[in-house]
């Protein structure tokens, strides 16, 4: 194929114009993400329990349920959903992990 140098610079100026577009796109979709995680970051422990309690409520899964799953008791998942200060860390997690919920720390 032999292209004239007209046609060589449309086609790189088409090309450009799509680069552009696809970083403007990409640029777009970080902002998105770093707004997401910072809608996430939780400061208090209370936070922590409520969002796991939000988060069990959309999935629709009673304490019972979720007693059975975790084993851990429906009288200690009240407490964590409360304040999970009350209860221990690696029951924080089990919970965590059986409802999907991704604990990570960022230093």
């Amino acid at each position: 194929m032999n292209y004239d140098n007209a046609t060589l610079e449309a086609k790189l100026h088409t090309m450009s114009e799509l680069l552009r577009d696809v970083k403007k796109a990409v640029a777009l979709r970080a902002q998105e993400s770093d707004l997401a995680l910072t809608e996430q970051i939780i400061t208090e422990s209370e936070q922590l329990g409520q969002q796991l309690n939000q988060r069990r409520k959309e999935l629709e899964i009673d304490l019972a349920t979720l007693e059975l799953q975790t084993g851990v008791s429906a009288s200690t998942l009240k407490r964590l959903f409360k304040d999970p200060d009350q209860v221990k860390f690696g029951t924080v997690l089990r919970v965590a992990d059986a409802l999907g919920v991704k604990l990570c720390a960022a230093v």
